[in-house]
């Protein structure tokens, strides 16, 4: 037998075997750490399909507000009241032939009242369905207002002439099927005929939309009421006044329909929401519930007191009252999960200081099953929010995550020391993301604290390590 036959023939002359030399590799420091970076972007995964089942119940819940919303009234707005004047055209067309054709040409034009106040007082309450709810709320509604003397003199510039005796007073009402009492009109302290169903020949514009210019029939509704007024009472002006009750829910839009508007709105909601063209002057918020009140002058508006054509204006530069849900939990989970691969990062971290410093190694297997925890986080937040609302379920889903990790951590290093201090990081780490989730204003600064915090430790505890593993002895 040769020398190199005898070389080729003994074991105990080969250097270590291949699993040997991959699991050494797979121990290297810096291997770990990419390692790491790949299943926290693996991960990413099983986090979009939470937050998939996150949309999904948030949309489960809009249908059933939508429900509960169809049974009892929909967002309400209200426009007006306006004078809807027809204006009267004579015109004539000939023919190829010579024949001269007369006929008369109907258009319209709204008249704003001079002064318009309308006084909402809103009893507000949470209406459930299965496990959904939405704040629905009935509201007496008092308008009262004046048109001014000699509308004549101010239709003298539009093209036509007004007939005021097929003139009516109209006002949009987003969902009729809310109102829930006749409206009686008072004509100059008088009753007068009841309003009607309907707005006739008026339309209003759909939410959403900002002018008229272009519009199909389907942007276009009437749904609203109307009433006769005299001619006499027109010509010389009058006072008007009526009261509405009226069902809805969520929000509650009133347009700035007189030249001068003053909206006065109280409620026991203690969570609203101005938004809109115009915000309140001035608001008074406590537990038991909020005022706020307007006042748009006519210079203010940007619009002038007559409008031509049949579309009411003001059908989205709206003072508008939103009753915020005291929980919005879906939003409150999506925004959570936007920062769940920071938190994973965070995490897997610790993890790692921990492992290098305890000698002990943690499997890559380990990490996963660390990480998937991590996530089961989110649905375990998602399904106990919509039982008992965020702020408890958050708590119970953070110290069952919390007590299961470190168990867990603490297990595989074989150090309760380990275990201890990882708890710390999460108990402290979720409260951290708690009070990020409260404060949407800070949330991007807050986030971006953490996350130079969460590097500059970890580059502080790994400054002495030997990433290569060139140190260790063979």
């Amino acid at each position: 037998m040769t020398d190199n036959q005898e070389i080729g023939a003994d074991p105990a002359l080969k250097g270590p075997s291949r699993p040997q030399g991959f699991a050494a590799f797979m121990r290297l420091p810096g291997v770990k750490f990419v390692l790491i970076g790949i299943i926290t972007m693996l991960l990413l995964v099983p986090t979009l399909l939470v937050w998939a089942l996150v949309e999904e119940r948030a949309q489960r819940a809009d249908e059933v507000a939508s429900r509960i919303a169809n049974g009892w009234g929909q967002k309400q707005t209200i426009n007006g009241p306006y004078l809807a004047v027809p204006m009267i055209r004579d015109l004539e067309e000939t023919s190829a032939s010579g024949v001269v054709s007369r006929y008369k040409q109907t258009s319209w034009v709204l008249l704003m009242p001079e002064t318009l106040d309308v006084k909402a007082d809103l009893q507000v309450e949470d209406r459930k369905l299965s496990i959904y709810s939405l704040p629905v709320y009935n509201a007496k509604v008092k308008i009262s207002g004046r048109f001014q003397p000699n509308p004549a003199t101010a239709l003298a510039e539009m093209d036509g002439t007004p007939d005021f005796t097929r003139a009516f007073l109209v006002m949009h009402i987003a969902d009729i099927t809310g109102v829930r009492s006749n409206v009686d009109l008072m004509i100059d302290g008088v009753a007068v005929q009841p309003f009607e169903p309907g707005m006739r020949s008026i339309f209003a514009l759909r939410p959403g939309l900002y002018n008229s210019v272009n519009v199909s029939d389907y942007d276009k509704t009437d749904t609203g009421i109307h009433g006769a007024v005299e001619q006499a009472k027109i010509e010389k002006g009058f006072s008007f006044a009526m009261n509405l009750s009226l069902n809805g829910s969520s929000r509650l839009s009133v347009a700035p329909a007189g030249q001068t508007t003053s909206l006065a709105v109280a409620a026991n909601w203690a969570d609203p929401g101005f938004e809109g063209q115009f915000l309140p002057e001035t608001k008074t918020i406590s537990a038991e519930g909020f005022k706020a009140n307007w006042t748009i002058p006519y210079l203010a508006r940007g619009v002038a007191k007559i409008s031509a054509g049949d579309v009411m204006p003001f059908s989205s530069n709206v003072m508008q009252i939103g009753l915020v849900q005291q929980v919005k939990f879906y939003q409150l989970v999506s925004r959570t999960l936007k920062y769940s691969i920071g938190f994973v990062s965070l995490v897997f971290f610790a993890v790692f200081i921990l492992e290098l410093k305890g000698g002990r190694s943690v499997h890559w297997v380990q990490y996963v099953l660390t990480g998937l925890a991590l996530i089961i986080f989110y649905i375990l937040l998602l399904a106990l929010s919509e039982h008992v609302g965020f702020g408890p379920g958050y708590a119970v889903a953070a110290c069952a995550t919390t007590l299961l990790i470190s168990f867990y951590v603490g297990s595989v290093t074989q150090s309760r020391k380990s275990g201890l201090s990882l708890a710390t990081v999460l108990g402290l780490s979720y409260g951290v993301l708690y009070l990020v989730m409260r404060e949407d204003e800070y949330a991007l600064l807050a986030g971006a604290l953490i996350s130079f915090v969460t590097i500059a430790a970890t580059m502080y505890f790994t400054r002495n390590i030997d990433w290569s593993g060139r140190g260790l002895k063979d």
